[in-house]
């Protein structure tokens, strides 16, 4: 399993064009046919090896999409989400946070998912600091129309708590300070 799954990402690694077309749908059926936590969980640990970094911040925005929205992960999305409550979710978040960090868009979206607001504060207010790409804007629309999703209706409840939250609203008050004024500006 492991020489298969670093052999997989060897082969997105110099075949970017397979990562873009099939590497969504390859990685998916992979999470169907072996356990998708131990899946992520190898990745990230592939991820952390590899020494080129674009690939790296890449296969890990696909990963990160993959995670948000594909039904198969439906369980790992709800592993996540019980991170203050249990020690195995805290487990995973750690091992997909070490790769996730490639990734500026994809490691504050795993906080969001895992409710780490207070780590999401810090990590947005950091994004002050890099160069604001056009790809970088990209991912971080994504995100904003993730957030109008079912996968993030947790996050909309608990808007209607600013006591209770006040490092998601600064959070995502940060994020939209980043945003130039476009229509993912206006839903956030």
């Amino acid at each position: 399993f492991i020489r298969f799954l670093t052999e997989l990402i060897d082969k997105f690694k110099n075949n970017r064009e397979l990562l873009q077309k099939e590497g969504t749908s390859i990685l998916r059926k992979l999470c169907t046919i072996l356990d998708a936590e131990k899946v992520f969980r190898r990745m990230s640990v592939i991820l952390c090896q590899q020494e080129d970094y674009v690939f790296s911040s890449i296969m890990v925005q696909t990963a990160n999409f993959m995670l948000l929205t594909a039904d198969e992960l439906y369980a790992l999305r709800m592993l996540l989400k019980n991170f203050w409550n249990d020690p195995k979710a805290r487990d995973f978040f750690t091992s997909l946070f070490q790769s996730w960090c490639y990734n500026p868009v994809a490691v504050f979206s795993l906080c969001l998912l895992a409710q780490a607001y207070e780590l999401s504060a810090e990590l947005v207010a950091q994004f002050a600091y890099l160069e604001i790409s056009v790809p970088f804007l990209v991912q971080a629309e994504r995100l904003v129309q993730l957030i109008e999703s079912p996968v993030f209706a947790h996050i909309r409840m608990q808007l209607l708590e600013p006591r209770t939250f006040p490092y998601l609203h600064k959070s995502l008050y940060g994020l939209l300070m980043l945003l130039p004024q476009s229509s993912a500006y206006q839903l956030l």
